[in-house]
């Protein structure tokens, strides 16, 4: 499968504007006539695609590419509009807006809005820079949507707006900083493919009942920044196969959360920052629930070393329940780092043969991010339990990456 080339959340390379029938050279600068098998040509794109982690690089060589001959023209173009960083209301938003008019709309796999507020799906705006501008309609290979800017309250109009804009049943992924209110689900019952979707919480207002079996009937994962409604909580997950959660606030573990635990493959909670007895609490109540978690991204625990003994770590024997247990992240956060035995985790959580990764990430409290330790425990039968610096790596990194290791509905 091909792997999907992440976002930039800078503004992107400015995208050239050309029009189909506006190709560039038929021969290469040697003046030697370029035919490659088109399936070969396309596997060397991709891989060109993916040598770029930097999304602004990339381009850059994509449209350079674009212009060297009418045989790399198609494939070029296809990877330049693949992924495409919107930045609403901007000069280089004008200028992909006037290419994807001129017809590199269809090659748009996944859109990224930022600055995205209720203005940019206002009507009457003729401006190219306007996100109501987009040829969204055109957009048939569509299938995962990101809208990201500051918290819109009142979501009629951009759930109007989208739900005329945006092909039925095209996107399999959609992201937003709204709650899940009665109009924004008129938008998300005419997209049943959806797989994953990441909401802010629920309107409290909201009265259309969330029960139904035709609503996002393929949903694997969930994220919700919120739980703000257990009833809600519950109506949504119980007819969904969700495999996938995310959240930030499990403090008060909803009503239903006993029932829909154990379907749980894959559960990040790594946004939570809670003291020491709460986290007990918490973990305990995971370790005895969803038992049936392969990966755990686990909050940050916040304590003053010399209130709490290094020995600390065995708060996390909690997760003895957990026999699938393969991926494993804790992190804590102190007056200052480095006190820990992190390589006592092991033998507290092991129970399961299963476990072979444990991400461990100690930071300071704010004000000194640059003496944050982060490294990885890995287990092999040979060397058994071995540590390895994973310096810049994130906590959400290690686990977008350790679903796709799992091969557990990764984005």
């Amino acid at each position: 499968m091909t792997q999907e080339i992440e976002l930039s959340r800078e503004a992107p390379f400015a995208q050239p504007l050309i029009r189909d029938d506006e190709l560039s050279l038929d021969e290469n600068p040697h003046g030697l006539p370029i035919k490659l098998p088109p399936e070969l040509l396309r596997v060397i794109f991709e891989e060109v695609a993916l040598s770029f982690p930097d999304a602004k690089a990339r381009n850059h060589t994509l449209f350079n590419l674009l212009l060297t001959s009418r045989d790399l023209h198609h494939e070029a173009r296809r990877l330049l509009y693949r992924d495409v960083t919107f930045a609403h209301n901007t000069f280089v938003a004008g200028q992909i807006s006037d290419a994807l008019h001129a017809g590199a709309a269809r090659y748009v796999r996944s859109l990224r809005v930022e600055n995205f507020d209720v203005d940019a799906v206002r009507r009457g705006s003729f401006d190219n820079t306007h996100f109501s501008h987009l040829p969204l309609n055109r957009m048939d290979g569509l299938r995962s949507l990101t809208l990201f800017g500051p918290w819109i309250a009142d979501v009629s109009e951009v759930s109007e707006f989208l739900t005329s804009a945006i092909p039925v049943n095209s996107l399999l992924k959609f992201h937003a900083v709204m709650a899940l209110s009665d109009a924004l689900l008129s938008f998300l019952q005419q997209q049943n493919n959806i797989q994953f979707l990441s909401l802010r919480g629920f309107d409290h207002h909201s009265t259309t009942s969330l029960r139904s079996r035709q609503l996002m009937p393929k949903l694997k994962r969930l994220t919700l920044t919120y739980i703000t409604n257990d009833d809600k909580f519950k109506e949504l997950v119980e007819e969904r196969p969700i495999i996938v959660f995310q959240t930030n606030s499990l403090f008060q573990v909803p009503e239903y959360w006993s029932a829909f635990a154990p379907r749980l493959q894959a559960l990040d909670i790594c946004s939570m920052m809670v003291g020491t007895h709460y986290s007990a609490q918490i973990l305990e109540n995971v370790g005895r629930t969803a038992v049936n978690l392969r990966l755990f991204a686990c909050l940050e625990i916040t304590f003053y070393p010399d209130a709490v003994p290094q020995t600390m770590p065995a708060m996390f024997h909690a997760l003895r329940h957990l026999p699938r247990l393969e991926a494993l992240s804790v992190s804590f956060a102190a007056a200052s780092v480095g006190q820990l035995d992190v390589m006592t985790i092991p033998d507290v959580v092991s129970t399961s043969s299963h476990l072979k990764s444990i991400f461990v990430r100690q930071r300071p409290l704010p004000g000194h991010e640059d003496q944050a330790i982060t490294r990885e425990l890995q287990y092999d039968s040979r060397n058994g339990w071995t540590a390895s610096r994973r310096d810049g790596m994130t906590t959400k990194d290690w686990f977008e990456l350790s679903l796709r290791k799992l091969d557990i509905a990764y984005a």
